[in-house]
């Protein structure tokens, strides 16, 4: 039998967990962020308060709040051991807290990233513990030591634990429920004299992707795919488990009132299945007309709970505010005999919807008694509710709306309070002048789950519509990609994907005009612009950048003094290689000194407004946007060779915040979120190892002494500037995959690619190749394979050396400084593809030409980045058995590639199928994608005229160039010093007796191989 849902269920995305001892007994076997025992006979509460970073003992008879103790972070979920001890997940800041009984802080345990869920195992006196970034689940035992760690599938949330010793925890962006059977726990010793506890694997239910049918009857519309699942609810009976959820819908254009919806799923305990008959949904079992007969819409389900009895669960709307009432005694069981109108009903409907609770954002539920608690977590307090008792026509009541303040000071400052509350209300009556949603639909936590994190790319992923029809997958219509004026654009995006702001005025809303909002409007949207901008969010607002640093002032994102970083020449001494092939690459001149960026930012910030820059600094030049500095420097370091103005500035003491990435921003990178892109990674300068006289002039004494420093201990300095996440590809994919801010339409997917690759994928390791083992080679072009080497003076030689050369397609920039990089970079263009050619007969029987690129050599599609400001295509010339031309194609006209040229590349274009251009931020539609995938071919045919005669001579090109005529001219107009960039040859075909060869006719057993 498993425990009962009253104890067990573990509460979803944030809150409070319910652990209750006696009179509730089977209470310690649930997670939440709401915990409810008896001491002696005194019956308590505790609560963690989210980002108010506090925990909170109760009197739970009274409300009465005995005791707050401030912890800092955002205090998710709590869980309490036998002896009293709590353990309570602090989500943004990577820690578990272990609690003595009167909430004394003992222990801080850091983590990976974003525990979530815990729960308390009384059989092994154990807290299992959900890591939701990082993929795994962990066992600590009461003292706080790790006992178990375990790789999960993705995002791991909630917990609950069986009494028949099962474990349950959601997959929240995949929409999964995995089944652990603890009974089977393993032990291996693994070299080591002490057992390992090891996991078993799990029974993984993968929710179903439900259709409806339309009128027609001809096609199966998907209701969408279940996402943002947290809690779990158990039936007193065992049986089953009620999961909330919603569903994205995302095979046509975000719509109100056809994206998002509300769902719980049901799943059978006892089979291990979910009954996918009985899924509660929105306008199905989920459908109480108002009085006027229209359907109540409620939006983002977070916690459900069960009776006592089993008859009724009670349902929490996160978004709308409300609460749902089911009533299983009358749901019947399921009958195929049924009249077909009456089938499929899906079990227990919602008999009751109280509207809108007086707290704010309801989401975690603790039933005590005929009494139901709810915490609501914007409003950091709690309602207490009358459940009318268990008869058949019994009626949840409000019985005391404010009944516990939980928080007696929050830290954050007001404007960012009101914004959180903003991100996630649903409700329509919350304001009916200004809602920010319309009937009650969603909120922008119904997506951006928590925030802005990780989890965006799993909107990406949940893209169902051909990039040739919509490559949007966000917000449309933005008049300046966010950046510019963010006011109006909120608006924009809470009136089209949400309904609010007038969009919907059924429910007596005013019309905003985004433009010109009303004063009270534009207050609410910068107090969202707050929250939207919060250190854990999106601080610098168009990218995922994030200094972790404390803010000087409240309303801007958090910067350093240029002082702060160290000069990279600093580092050449010890490193002298790595600073040489560092300080020519592009990787270190990627703004004013890459001519070409510079042209495009320039148009960004001209056409989206100023701030919008910083969506390509942060990738391109990451320190400028972490010291503030919105305009961009001066001055050009282009055929700059060796780093001189760095050794210069370093001579002279002077601070200076260099281009690009250099040696402290990427050694001090101590978290990647992949968030699809976007420079999505955490710099921290602060908590490094530092040395006396370590920013004293070059050639110094005091810098000779800081040197010394380093070297009586090296291992410190190297735990401080080497990460092992540093070997993986994910740190690349934060600046190689890319997506439009906003639209969130993906512009550059290198890392995509390679995933999907062999060299990815290979089932030989030694066969696989990552990023840097290709583009950080000693020698290029060599397929990746290992080369021996030194990274510091008279330091160990490794079997692989990795080089900071970072070799890629933009060998013309780099040659300008390095002639060697440039040969570097060529052959590791050169070793990309192979050409073949062949005559074949057409369909109309005449001779045509066929030639054959593979890319055999690129572990992402050839070419890659942002596609068409590359040129890559075929030049060719073919002559008959006379001598005679008979076809010619990619011969250039006055330096620009001929139209009819056939050409690898992506072309980008608006919603009306223009080409961008420049623009490629605009990007709405794929009007063109001919590129080569890893490991693919790509075929090109020309017709041959109908009395050329072979033997045929063919001389065959694959020509490179870094940016396409156009792009030349528009950008030497603004640096005339930069030169034409050459035409490379990346591979040639000479062919001299070309002619058809017609295929052998099938050999049977009846005849014999005829040529």
């Amino acid at each position: 039998m498993l425990k009962s849902s009253l104890c067990a269920c573990l509460s979803p995305l944030l809150a409070l967990v319910l652990l209750l001892v006696s009179p509730f007994a089977t209470a310690q076997q649930m997670g939440a962020g709401m915990l409810a025992y008896e001491e002696g006979q005194r019956p308590r509460l505790v609560t963690a308060n989210l980002n108010a970073g506090s925990v909170t003992l109760l009197e739970r008879d009274s409300g009465k709040r005995l005791k707050e103790v401030q912890l800092g972070g955002d205090l998710r979920q709590l869980a309490r051991a036998d002896d009293g001890t709590l353990l309570v997940t602090d989500y943004s800041g990577n820690r578990l807290l272990l609690l003595e009984d009167d909430l004394d802080l003992a222990k801080a345990i850091p983590t990976g990233h974003r525990p979530y869920g815990v729960i308390f195992d009384a059989k092994r006196q154990w807290f299992w513990v959900t890591l939701f970034e990082s993929a795994r689940l962990q066992a600590y035992d009461t003292a706080g030591n790790l006992q178990l760690d375990a790789e999960t599938a993705e995002t791991p949330r909630g917990l609950a634990l069986t009494d028949n010793d099962r474990l349950l925890l959601t997959h929240a962006m995949t929409g999964q429920l995995a089944i652990y059977d603890l009974g089977k726990l393993g032990h291996s010793t693994k070299g080591s004299s002490l057992p390992e506890t090891t996991l078993p694997k799990p029974r993984l239910i993968t929710l179903a992707e439900t259709h409806s049918v339309p009128p027609s009857g001809k096609t199966s519309d998907s209701q969408g795919l279940p996402r943002l699942l947290d809690g779990i609810a158990l039936s007193p009976d065992g049986s089953e488990a009620w999961l909330p959820h919603v569903l994205w819908s995302f095979s046509h254009p975000f719509q109100f009132q056809s994206t998002v919806f509300p769902a719980v799923s049901i799943i059978d305990l006892d089979e291990e299945k979910e009954r996918v008959d009985e899924r509660k949904q929105l306008f199905l079992q989920i459908n109480l007309p108002s009085v006027g007969n229209r359907s109540q819409i409620v939006s983002n389900p977070f916690a459900a709970r069960f009776a006592a009895d089993g008859k009724r669960v009670y349902l929490t709307l996160a978004g709308s505010e409300d609460l749902l009432v089911f009533d299983l005694s009358r749901s019947g069981k399921s009958n195929n005999n049924r009249h077909r109108r009456k089938k499929f009903q899906g079990g227990a409907k919602a008999t009751q919807l109280l509207r809108h609770l007086p707290g704010q954002n309801p989401r975690d539920l603790l039933i005590d008694g005929d009494h139901i608690l709810v915490h609501n977590a914007m409003g950091q307090d709690l309602t207490r509710l009358n459940s009318g008792g268990s008869g058949p026509f019994a009626r949840v009541t409000v019985d005391v709306p404010h009944f516990a303040k939980l928080v007696e000071t929050d830290p954050r400052p007001e404007p960012l309070q009101r914004g959180e509350r903003l991100f996630n209300l649903g409700n329509t009556a919350a304001n009916s002048r200004f809602p920010m949603a319309g009937d009650n639909w969603m909120s922008c936590n119904s997506c951006h789950l928590d925030g802005f994190n990780f989890t965006n790319r799993y909107l990406m992923a949940a893209h169902r519509q051909k990039s040739s029809d919509n490559a949007i997958n966000g917000h449309a219509n933005l008049t300046n990609m966010v950046a510019g004026d963010f006011v109006g654009e909120y608006l924009r995006m809470t009136q089209q994907t949400q309904g609010g702001m007038g969009h919907d005025t059924r429910d007596g809303a005013e019309v905003v005009d985004p433009a010109q909002p009303q004063p009270e409007v534009k207050v609410m949207m910068e107090d969202l612009h707050a929250f939207v901008t919060a250190d854990g969010n999106l601080p610098y607002l168009a990218n995922w950048l994030r200094l972790d640093a404390p803010r000087t002032d409240p309303a801007k994102a958090p910067t350093t003094h240029p002082k702060a970083w160290l000069n990279s020449a600093s580092c050449q001494n010890c490193h002298q290689q790595a600073f040489k092939d560092w300080s020519e690459s592009n990787h270190r001149l990627m703004g004013n000194s890459h001519p070409y960026y510079k042209v495009v930012q320039a148009l960004a910030r001209e056409t989206e407004g100023e701030a919008f820059g910083q969506w390509c600094q942060g990738c391109h030049m990451p320190q400028q946007v972490m010291t503030g500095q919105l305009d961009l420097p001066k001055g050009s370091h282009m055929f700059e060779q060796g780093g001189a103005s760095l050794i210069a500035a370093h001579k002279a003491g002077e601070p200076v915040v260099e281009e690009g990435t250099g040696c402290v921003l990427c050694h001090r990178i101590t978290k990647v979120e992949d968030a699809g892109g976007n420079s999505a990674f955490t710099v921290n300068l602060k908590d490094r190892e530092s040395y006396v006289f370590e920013d004293a002039a070059g050639g110094s004494l005091q810098h000779w002494l800081a040197e010394r420093q380093i070297n009586a201990r090296p291992a410190a300095h190297k735990a401080s500037y080497q990460k092992d996440f540093y070997r993986d590809a994910a740190l690349c994919k934060s600046c190689h995959n890319e997506f439009a801010p906003g639209t969130g339409a993906n512009i550059v997917n290198t890392w995509d690619e390679w995933e999907k690759s062999s060299f990815a994928k290979a089932k030989d390791p030694a066969k696989r190749r990552t990023c840097i083992d290709c583009h950080m080679n000693p020698e290029p072009g060599n397929g990746g394979a290992p080369v021996a080497g030194q990274s510091t003076e008279n330091g160990t030689m490794k079997a692989r050396l990795y080089r900071h050369n970072f070799t890629g397609a933009q060998h013309q920039l780099v040659g300008l400084r390095n002639p060697d990089l440039e040969q570097e970079s060529l052959a590791l263009l050169r070793s990309s593809a192979t050409l073949s050619a062949r005559i074949e007969q057409a369909a109309d029987k005449n001779q045509q030409l066929v030639v054959r690129v593979a890319n055999t050599g690129a572990g992402h599609a050839l070419p890659t980045g942002v596609a068409d400001f590359r040129e890559l295509w075929l030049a060719l010339t073919v002559t008959d058995a006379s001598g005679k031309v008979v076809l010619t194609s990619g011969q250039q006209v006055d330096g620009a590639v001929p139209d009819d040229a056939r050409l690898f590349r992506k072309v980008f274009g608006d919603a009306e199928g223009k080409p961008v251009g420049l623009k490629f931020w605009r990007y709405a539609k794929l009007l063109e994608d001919t590129r080569i995938p890893a490991d693919g071919w790509r075929d090109e045919v020309w017709p041959l005229p109908a009395d050329a005669q072979g033997p045929f001579k063919a001389d065959i090109t694959l020509n490179f160039r870094t940016y396409p005529k156009w792009v030349n001219d528009a950008v030497r107009a603004a640096e005339p010093s930069l030169p034409e960039p050459p035409i490379v040859q990346l591979a040639r075909l000479q062919l001299n007796r070309l002619q058809l060869t017609l295929p052998p006719l099938p050999v049977t057993p009846a005849t014999e191989p005829q040529s």
